[in-house]
């Protein structure tokens, strides 16, 4: 397969995360990140939260009704060269750290869930 080809503008653009709780996934997600809604009007089926300088990448919300159900297949990966702050941080705001997670010795992550059950990890990496 060529990775190499005429891509035009096809580019990367959000990543949509299922949620039972569409409140609670925009105010725990909003929180952790330090976004905001998009849309001026609530929607209980679909919600983007975004970054209030437009630099990075936002984060979809959408409603299902099946609950997260491991071994997920993708899941966010939040850089920070503050890893344990953030980790407190996040579960005081509503995560949960995966206690049972079979980390490498040399581990620069951390898994933990949002409050629907979504795994996402807190990785020990400074700004690029």
């Amino acid at each position: 397969m060529d990775g190499n080809g005429d891509v035009g503008d096809l580019h990367l653009a959000t990543v949509v995360v299922n949620v039972q709780d569409m409140r609670r996934a925009v105010e725990f997600w909003s929180a952790a990140l330090g976004y905001r809604p998009r849309e001026s009007e609530w929607d209980d089926g679909f919600m983007m939260v975004v970054d209030p300088q437009g630099v990075r990448t936002p984060l979809s919300l959408q409603l299902t009704d099946r609950p997260s159900e491991p071994p997920v297949r993708i899941h966010v990966d939040l850089y920070t060269s503050e890893q344990e702050r953030h980790v407190e941080r996040l579960c005081a705001l509503g995560a949960s750290r995966v206690a049972d997670w079979p980390y490498p010795d040399d581990a620069d992550f951390i898994v933990l869930r949002d409050p629907d059950g979504n795994e996402f990890c807190v990785i020990d990496h400074a700004e690029l």
